[in-house]
Order: structure tokens, then sequence, then C-alpha cells
């Protein structure tokens, strides 16, 4: 039987777009694996998650600084996935760094939390949130620091990245990209214009909460940001 080559096999993931017929076969591909290699800590899975990211814009020091935590606590590939989200959506200056990791901090308890705590099921039958199927609710709930809810708003996601297992739901996206899925609405929003307009903490919250709530704790935590990021 004739086999493909590991050059071959490299395209499969080059020129990958998130069409219809690619994701079958992902899926079918998927399907096929041996267990060991869906383990999270897989050596394939951890190779593909150590790619470099471009620069390094906050250390894993300033990160447990601003979350109040000891370093032990936050790994290696957050560290990389949160630098990733702030060069892909260009939270690159020193302002916008400060109010995305400040929001992001109140909104997840200081990192604790990647996932919403209930159980989603207030959600069920949302069609705001594009949840037209059965448990859409507690699978869409809010994951990521700035917590991505609904259908509608995963499948945007998930398109965007061009990763189909984001529809999986909240456990996949609040394991994998939760700072990546707070880039991608902070970015719909146009919260870099806001913070370039020298925006304070009180209208940064206005926009990403819709009100005040929480304010004081974000101001805490956007003070620890001014302490940590120069």
């Amino acid at each position: 039987m004739a086999q493909i080559t590991v050059e071959e096999f490299r395209n499969f993931f080059k020129y990958y777009e998130g069409k219809e017929h690619q994701m079958r076969a992902v899926d079918e591909l998927y399907r096929n694996l041996d267990l060991a290699s869906k383990d999270n800590d897989a050596e394939w899975i951890t190779l593909y998650r150590s790619a470099p990211v471009k620069k390094q814009l906050v250390s894993k020091a300033q990160l447990a600084g601003i979350w109040q935590c000891a370093e032990s606590l936050i790994k290696d590939y957050e560290i990389d996935e949160m630098n990733a989200c702030l060069q892909k959506y260009d939270i690159t200056t020193t302002q916008r760094i400060r109010h995305f990791l400040s929001q992001t901090a109140h909104e997840s308890g200081g990192g604790r939390y990647k996932k919403e705590l209930a159980s989603g099921e207030a959600y069920n039958g949302r069609s705001d949130l594009g949840n037209t199927q059965p448990g859409d609710g507690p699978k869409y709930k809010g994951a990521g620091y700035l917590q991505t809810t609904g259908r509608y708003n995963y499948q945007r996601l998930s398109d965007y990245l061009g990763d189909p297992r984001v529809m999986e739901g909240v456990d996949y996206v609040a394991e994998n990209y939760p700072f990546t899925a707070a880039g991608f609405w902070w970015d719909d929003n146009k919260m870099n214009d806001l913070c370039d307009k020298g925006a304070d903490c009180y209208a940064v919250t206005l926009r990403v909460n819709g009100g005040t709530n929480g304010l004081a704790d974000r101001e805490h935590y956007y003070q620890l940001c001014i302490d940590y990021i120069k």
C-alpha cells in the first residue's frame, strides 16, 4: 500500500483553512488516532504547542505579580498562549496591555477560572446567543478570560482561528484558548482604539461589562498592572 510522505502530511496542516471537507477529514483522522495520541500530554501535542512566540511582551513573573500568585502555578504554555494572543490582536502598547490584563484578571479571579462557574443551563434556548440546539447552554457557557458565550460566538471564534474543535465547547476553549478567546472579543470590540484614546479603567469597564460591576476590583488589578507593566 502506497503511503504519503512526511512532507505531504505536513501540507495538510499548511493548507488547512477550516473548510467543510477539511473538517470532515480531520474528524476522520481524530477517530482513527489511538488513545495515547489523544492525550493532552502526548509528545506531538507538546511539540505543536511549543513553537516560540515572536516576542515575550509579558513574562511569567509579571503575570504572577498581577495575579498575585506563585510563578509555579502558571504553566509555560499559558505564558506562550498569552503572548501569542497579545501579538495576534496587537495588544502591544503599555496601555493596551495594562487594560487587557486588568480586565481579564478581574473576570477570571486572578487567573483562577478559565470558564464560567454557573452550569450554563440558563443559556438554553437563548436564540440571541445562537443556542438553538438542546444542551447548547452548558456546552457553550462562558469560556476564556472574558467569558465567550453562546454557539454563535463560539462559531465565530472557530471560523476565525480555523479550528473546528472550538465547537466541542467550553472545556476545549477554556483549556486551549483562554487568552485568545478574550483577545478575539477585545479586537472585535475595538478595545485597542479605546485604550489609545486615553480611556481610564472606568471607561474600559463600561465597554467590557456594560456597566460598572466589580469596578473596584478591576481598578485594583489595573494598579497592579501599572506596577508590573512598565
